[in-house]
């Protein structure tokens, strides 16, 4: 089996070009033995009469000697006049040989200019086009592969590069492939794609929960990270209020709350449990001042006045739940309707307060342990140190790459290393708005969190105060500083994860790392202190 480079992710590109690519490096990735390695969309970049001229390669096989087949794609139907080759798009038509010629030559010219001399030879890919009698000028038909001979592919560029030598130094021509041609993905647009897919193959919570019955109208929902939870929430809200249904979600992190209410509509209710007891404490009491444990004083007001409340809900989704103190949930039921219904959404896994839990009765209980968040090296990591049980199921298509990993001995140290580590996300083309820099201690124990700055890069954070309407204050900058416990139920193309400091991999640092992991959708760096990364090094030994 050959390698592939960069890794295929699902489409969502629909058209018949997309998919006809695919299959082409299917086919060569499954076919062609060990050894032998296929790149794709390969962005060229050359100079002609002094024009900067750009294209791309659609797909280049190297073999084990080093010598390169560059190969041009053209589904669907092409046209054929004057012994040319043109394949016809909404907005013109491309000359197919031209273009091949054109791409050879950059490629030719890149090789020279790096001291690499290797046999260059290239072929068009019709699979949808018989080509039978006609004739082709530009390019020679031993180098065609139309739609009879497509099965046959695989066998054909074998047979092409067995006629071929090559003293070239592969490591280094690889090297090139690799680096300098960048053959990787445009972040911004991997990204992108991933996360629609990653939406669509997390749609399963949202789309059979809903159609689950119960008789008592109450769901328990206990999936782990990235499992779907926040999809499942959102379609029942958007269901509530297209059917003109009172609905109510609440959770624990104002920040989740937040995202939430961006995304659902503004018929229903969604606020976290803090901001409702600070709600129903300005209509009963007045202003509130906020000083120390005034949330904590709010909160038992609010408990203390539910039994009056009016029953005015059909719905109501509470989030976070392993979060919540038993009689807040008992509080935020007092509300429901008697045929309403009522889902709990947790995580157990994530449980970072010490709260004792509670019991729902005669709930429908369903669990979930599929992550399409993380990439699967990320569960596999997770996994491999026993973070959770039982084992999360990854269900992401993107492989991902192992966390780079730093340490710390002293606080004093802790801002360099971490922005060293945002440094390498940025070398590999995320951009600042894409980070998160997670943190493992609270804002008033953490060396970071109260930071104007990590680096270069201002940092945007909660400052701990409040507006006189109860709104958190965020300092001006770039680069996002959270701690994990208020970054949970959010999450990010690539995530830092700093401030990790632990003796012993017990339950508390379990969760803490298992929570910080699962923020990630592309790639994580870990800043640990230096116990802390002799600690998990003992778990993997």
């Amino acid at each position: 089996m050959a390698s592939l480079s960069p890794q295929l992710l699902p489409p969502l590109r629909t058209d018949a070009g997309r998919y006809r690519e695919l299959d082409v490096l299917e086919r060569l990735r499954d076919h062609l033995p060990d050894g032998f390695e296929v790149f794709h969309n390969i962005a060229l970049h050359t100079l002609r009469g002094g024009r900067d001229c750009y294209g791309e390669i659609d797909v280049a096989v190297l073999s084990p000697e080093g010598c390169l087949l560059l190969m041009e794609v053209k589904a669907g139907a092409v046209v054929l006049r004057g012994g040319e080759i043109f394949k016809l798009y909404g907005d013109g038509e491309c000359d197919v040989a031209r273009q091949g010629r054109l791409q050879r030559a950059a490629m030719q010219n890149r090789l020279k200019q790096a001291g690499l001399e290797t046999t260059v030879i290239s072929c068009l890919v019709l699979p949808d086009y018989e080509l039978g009698d006609s004739q082709v000028i530009s390019v020679p038909r031993d180098r065609i592969v139309d739609a009879p001979g497509f099965g046959n592919m695989v066998s054909t560029v074998r047979q092409w590069f067995a006629a071929t030598a090559s003293t070239v130094d592969r490591t280094a021509l690889r090297r090139l492939l690799l680096n300098q041609f960048q053959v990787t993905p445009n972040l911004e647009a991997m990204r992108d794609q991933l996360l629609g897919t990653v939406r669509r193959l997390a749609d399963g919570l949202a789309t059979w929960v809903p159609r689950t019955g119960s008789p008592t109208g109450v769901f328990r929902i206990q999936a782990t990270a990235g499992s779907g939870k926040t999809q499942l929430a959102l379609q029942l809200l958007e269901t509530a209020a297209a059917e003109r249904r009172n609905a109510c979600y609440v959770c624990y992190n104002r920040s989740l709350a937040d995202h939430v209410r961006r995304l659902a509509s503004p018929k229903v209710e969604v606020v976290n449990f803090h901001e409702l007891c600070v709600d129903h404490y300005r209509r009963s009491e007045g202003a509130p001042d906020f000083s120390p444990h005034a949330f904590e004083r709010m909160a038992a007001h609010y408990v203390a006045a539910s039994a009056g409340f009016p029953q005015n809900l059909d719905l109501l989704i509470i989030d976070e739940a392993q979060d919540f103190d038993a009689d807040w949930v008992e509080s935020l039921c007092s509300r429901l309707r008697p045929d309403a219904r009522l889902y709990v959404l947790e995580d157990e896994a994530q449980r970072l307060y010490r709260k004792e839990g509670f019991e729902l009765g005669d709930a429908v209980t369903i669990d979930c342990s599929d992550n399409f968040r993380s990439p699967q090296v990320i569960c596999d990591l997770i996994n491999a140190l026993a973070l959770v049980r039982p084992p999360i199921r990854a269900m992401n298509p993107l492989r991902g790459d192992l966390p780079g990993i730093r340490t710390y001995a002293s606080s004093e140290e802790l801002p360099a290393r971490t922005e060293d580590a945002v440094r390498a996300l940025l070398a590999r083309g995320f951009a600042l708005a894409d980070i998160a820099v997670v943190c493992g201690r609270g804002r008033d124990k953490s060396a970071l969190l109260n930071r104007t700055a990590i680096g270069a890069h201002a940092t945007r954070r909660f400052t701990g105060e409040y507006d006189a309407g109860g709104e958190p204050r965020w300092s001006q900058g770039e680069l996002l500083v959270e701690s994990v416990y208020r970054f949970k139920g959010q999450s990010a193309p690539a995530v830092v994860i700093t401030e990790m400091d632990f003796a012993e991999l017990d339950e508390a640092a379990r969760r803490r790392l298992f929570v910080a992991l699962t923020r990630a959708q592309m790639a994580v760096e870990l800043v640990l202190s230096e116990r802390a990364e002799r600690c998990m090094a003992a778990v993997l030994a």
